[in-house]
């Protein structure tokens, strides 16, 4: 390594595991969709558990119910899927040393917003908003410390 040359491995490392984590969530909420259209067993158990919370859902009735949670089961697969891509570019950008300052900027950004975007997701997309998170912080870290003016 040269005199002034930055690495950004631990950075890409945090980037790989989010992207990793993202592809899971992905994964696992497309086959849950998948079992909800077909498996008739457990839409009996989505069914029976809408019909317990029915109460506090006035007015709509259970084929409606089960449409709104195959929508969000679509959200989130399409969102783990943005997220996992930007996380890709990120990488790539972070490798080839293109724009740092500013790719940093930009997982910290994503990190926040998948951080609010991702709460109700529990630990999987906790993980990857986490680690886009360090590894935006590591990024503009070391990029401020090389002294780096373009980049």
């Amino acid at each position: 390594m040269r005199t002034g040359e930055v690495k950004y491995n631990v950075s890409i490392v945090f980037i790989i595991i989010a992207i990793l984590s993202y592809a899971l969530l992905a994964m696992n909420s497309y086959s849950m969709l998948g079992n909800i259209e077909s498996d008739g067993e457990f839409r009996e158990y989505i069914e029976e558990n809408l019909q317990a919370a029915g109460d506090d859902l006035g007015g709509i009735t259970l084929e409606e119910q089960i449409e709104i949670f195959s929508s969000i089961i679509t959200f989130v697969i399409i969102i783990s899927i943005i997220y996992a891509l930007l996380g890709i570019v990120a990488a790539v950008f972070l490798t080839k040393k293109i724009r740092v300052k500013l790719t940093g900027i930009l997982l910290i950004v994503l990190g926040g917003l998948s951080v609010l975007l991702t709460l109700v997701l529990g630990i999987i997309g906790i993980l990857g908003s986490i680690g886009y998170l360090i590894a935006g912080i590591v990024t503009v870290v070391k990029h401020r410390k090389a002294g780096n003016v373009i980049g």
